[in-house]
């Protein structure tokens, strides 16, 4: 197997039309986050966990019917409520350990209510280098948070 890692930077920004304290709560709040935070509609996934608080960790996993489970495990190393949230966190792709991130949310007062900011950087090893997939996903996710919010999920 040839080994190699793969570095990139992602960032995401978004007009939310919900107050800073909202959009925090929905990433903050283990039963609100497990109501959006998954794969797509048509995946099998385990329950949610989320212990939110600095040291605290995250795990969510599923995937297609018949095809291999994804995992991700994250740890919480700062939060600032309503304003920001950095954690560290690893997927898995059945076994194999696909990507290891550091990601900062950051939640701005905006005339529309929440500028969230998402900075994600990231290393792909060993040749798992989906870097349109991993941002595809990512704008996915807030997609989903944006639909809880709204009640249209």
């Amino acid at each position: 197997m040839t080994r190699s890692a793969h570095h990139h930077l992602i960032t995401i920004e978004r007009d939310l039309a919900f107050s800073p304290d909202v959009v925090f709560k929905a990433w903050a709040d283990p039963a609100a986050k497990a109501k959006w935070f998954s794969g797509p509609p048509d995946w099998e996934a385990e329950p949610h966990h989320l212990d939110f608080r600095v040291g605290g960790k995250e795990r969510s996993a599923g995937g297609p019917k018949d095809g291999p489970p994804h995992r991700m495990e994250a740890v919480y190393h700062d939060i600032v409520p309503e304003e920001r949230i950095i954690s560290s966190f690893s997927m898995y792709l059945d076994t194999t350990l696909i990507t290891v991130s550091l990601a900062t949310i950051e939640f701005k007062p905006s005339a529309k209510g929440t500028k969230l900011i998402l900075n994600e950087q990231i290393v792909f090893l060993d040749g798992s280098d989906h870097l349109d997939d991993r941002i595809h996903g990512t704008n996915a996710m807030i997609d989903m948070m944006e639909a809880y919010l709204t009640g249209t999920h």
